[in-house]
């Protein structure tokens, strides 16, 4: 028994409190879009980038880039098999060409040029180790320093292609 002027105490209903619990949240999902759509940042425009050929972005040379009276020839390598300097025991088999850039009064006996470059490579390729040659960062740095070596033997050499590399 409750004292005068005291009521019971109101049973509350589920239906209300789910639906209290409902209308907050769809205040606070409203307010939170509102307050993102207000402090979102316009996109910066992007320019297009300038057009090249297709060539020139590749970094090989056009033909408009050759000029007249040369020719440019490609030279093959005989294959290179080796051993690397480490991990002892992993050997290494190259297959490679040059690209010649030979002028009509330029005389350069290619298979001489070749085989001095072969002996070069091969050379270069005992020094190397595994973890040089890995990935394709290694594949890259291979091909500049190989390029590198065929441009002092020859100012000829305009590239060094790298068709195959095999690691046992």
């Amino acid at each position: 028994m409750l004292p005068d002027g005291f009521a019971p105490p109101k049973k509350s209903n589920k239906a209300q409190t789910i639906g209290a619990l409902l209308g907050l949240t769809v205040i606070a999902l409203a307010g939170g879009g509102a307050l993102g759509f207000l402090l979102k940042k316009d996109p910066p425009v992007a320019e297009a980038p300038p057009v090249e050929a297709p060539a020139a972005a590749a970094g090989a040379p056009s033909l408009a880039a050759v000029p007249a009276g040369t020719k440019e020839i490609v030279q093959p390598l005989e294959p290179i098999l080796t051993d690397l300097a480490s991990p002892p025991g992993t050997q290494v088999r190259l297959e490679a060409g040059l690209l010649l850039s030979l002028s009509e009064d330029e005389s350069v006996d290619q298979t001489v040029l070749a085989s001095q470059i072969q002996a070069d490579t091969l050379v270069f390729m005992r020094t190397l180790e595994l973890a040089q040659i890995e990935g394709a960062r290694g594949l890259l740095h291979l091909k500049e320093d190989l390029l590198e070596r065929a441009r002092l033997r020859s100012t000829a050499v305009k590239d060094v292609v790298v068709r195959s590399l095999i690691v046992k």
